[in-house]
């Protein structure tokens, strides 16, 4: 409804909003609005003829104490809402909020464009669909008012991959009254890490070894960086492939350009090929104006770290295929093809010549990836390079934790010496940081090595007699759940744990009220 806005300048005195409302009464105007300022009061009312608004005018003005009646175009909460709304509409990441029950009740533009929702969808969209694997921190955030900041998400429904912080929306009395969430789209956080800080350099040197087997890999591994050709790491999980990787790259030709790493078990198949392409604009409701690079694009005269490349879709395996064959990209939605000169390192934990017998992996592109194997030792084959390690690992826990400890006891470190390590370097480097964690003194005693088998597994309470068959199956399946979720870190590989579908994990963690936080 079209109305008027009225400023009102005065001198301040008891009465005067109650002569200027009496007034309105008596040609039975409606008021809208009003806002009281020191020496202002705005009015918005019903919009009027020209002889009311020459009547109200006139007689508003002989009122005593009023300096005058001005038409203005906006009330004050209008023009601040209008510069709110473009202040919203300026950033590029997106911004929700919500009440205390978890209802949408606000949101700019660039938050359709991360979740790839419309307006309309997502004031109707369920914390639980926007936020699958956040949803926790954000209902904590709605229940304690503590914020949270960058959570992954990756919505599959939505084909939406983004970083989200939260903070609580509180009154004068601390009382939460909702809360807000930031998204940043993951291409803009990648576009932000690679143009502004650039990346950090890393060389073989940076590699601690004094064992024999690990000179032998890194004497190879300097001589193919100097190589342009494709390089597939294998090594247990653990042992530092990306390391190598890395290394590799800083010491090649192509030192100068990007290092884009990805790990392909980390996204879910539906989103990982427009990560590794990119897509046209318009290739899918919601998707970014003017498209998106993918990985390959920005890593064109670099190079692009596949780990966990086994973990690749049949259909994946066979566009990156024909990307490693002719040197080009294809964006989802487009029939042009860009050329990109990058070079290829790969890795792996798995049996691929397993898998291609399995009809798993495909035997061509394993021949494209493997033009250079490099086998990295389990840290059980390099146990040389255990106190070197271990030192290292001292060192940077202790003043992290802000320890005095400096030393490892003779015992402590035969106790490391003699451990099997079915975890490798990212078990010792967590063995230490928690005897670092108990340690008291100077020294690192043998009581403070703990692995993880002399924890005693928690088994599952007893089941009450009386309980019904669906709750006893209930709980067992949530304790199933949550001992997996301490396990794996991504849907790809809890499915394939527990032998699920994408969709079928996510329908019972939803059931348990559990989820899958990274930070």
């Amino acid at each position: 409804m079209k109305s008027l806005c009225l400023k009102i300048p005065n001198v301040d005195r008891i009465g005067l909003i109650k002569d200027i409302s009496c007034i309105l009464a008596e040609r039975q105007i409606n008021i809208l609005s009003m806002e009281v300022k020191p020496n202002t009061v705005f009015l918005e009312i019903n919009l009027l003829t020209e002889d009311d608004k020459f009547y109200i005018f006139q007689t508003i003005r002989a009122i005593s104490q009023v300096i005058d009646v001005q038409e203005i175009d906006l009330m004050p909460y209008q023009e601040k809402a209008e510069q709110l709304k473009a202040v919203l509409g300026s950033v590029s990441d997106g911004i929700i909020a919500v009440d205390p029950q978890g209802n949408i009740t606000q949101h700019n533009p660039a938050a359709e464009k991360i979740t790839h929702l419309t307006a309309d969808q997502l004031v109707k969209s369920s914390l639980d669909s926007l936020f699958p694997s956040s949803i926790v921190p954000l209902r904590t955030l709605l229940q304690t008012g503590t914020g949270y900041d960058n959570c992954e998400v990756i919505n599959i429904l939505t084909q939406s991959h983004y970083l989200t912080s939260g903070r609580p929306i509180m009154d004068g009395n601390g009382r939460i009254i909702g809360a807000v969430a930031i998204l940043k789209d993951i291409s803009d956080v990648r576009d932000l890490v690679y143009t502004v800080t650039g990346q950090s350099s890393f060389s073989f040197g940076d590699i601690l070894y004094t064992s024999k087997a690990m000179q032998r890999v890194a004497t190879l591994a300097k001589t193919i960086a100097q190589g342009d050709s494709t390089v597939l790491i294998r090594g247990e999980t653990g042992t530092g492939k990306e390391l190598f990787a890395k290394a590799i790259h800083d010491t090649s030709a192509r030192a100068k350009e990007l290092f884009v790493p990805l790990n392909c078990a980390a996204i879910p198949d539906t989103l990982l090929e427009t990560e590794l392409f990119g897509y046209k604009d318009g290739a899918f409701t919601g998707s970014a104006k003017g498209g998106k690079k993918g990985l390959f694009e920005f890593a064109d005269r670099g190079t692009i770290f596949l780990d966990e490349i086994g973990e690749l879709s049949t259909s994946l395996q066979a566009k990156l295929l024909r990307v490693l064959q002719e040197g080009k990209i294809r964006r989802i939605g487009d029939t042009l093809e860009i050329p990109v000169n990058v070079r290829v390192l790969a890795a792996t934990n798995r049996n691929l010549e397993e898998m291609i017998q399995q009809g798993k992996f495909r035997e061509d592109l394993y021949y494209r990836i493997n033009v250079i194997p490099l086998f990295i030792p389990p840290l059980k084959a390099r146990r040389d390079d255990i106190p070197l390690l271990s030192q290292l690992f001292l060192r940077r826990y202790a003043a992290r934790l802000h320890k005095p400890v400096t030393a490892i006891s003779e015992s402590s470190l035969q106790k490391l010496m003699e451990y099997h390590w079915p975890g490798n370097i990212r078990e010792l480097e967590n063995v230490i940081e928690r005897a670092v964690n108990l340690v008291t003194g100077s020294i690192l005693l043998n009581e403070h090595i703990i692995f993880d088998h002399d924890y005693s597994p928690t088994p599952l309470e007893t089941v009450l007699p009386e309980c019904a068959l669906d709750e006893i199956l209930d709980k067992v399946e949530r304790d199933v759940l949550i001992k997996a979720l301490t396990q794996h870190r991504t849907l790809r590989q809890l499915g394939k744990a527990l032998s699920l579908s994408h969709t079928a994990v996510l329908k019972k963690l939803r059931k348990h009220g559990l989820s899958i936080v990274k930070k």
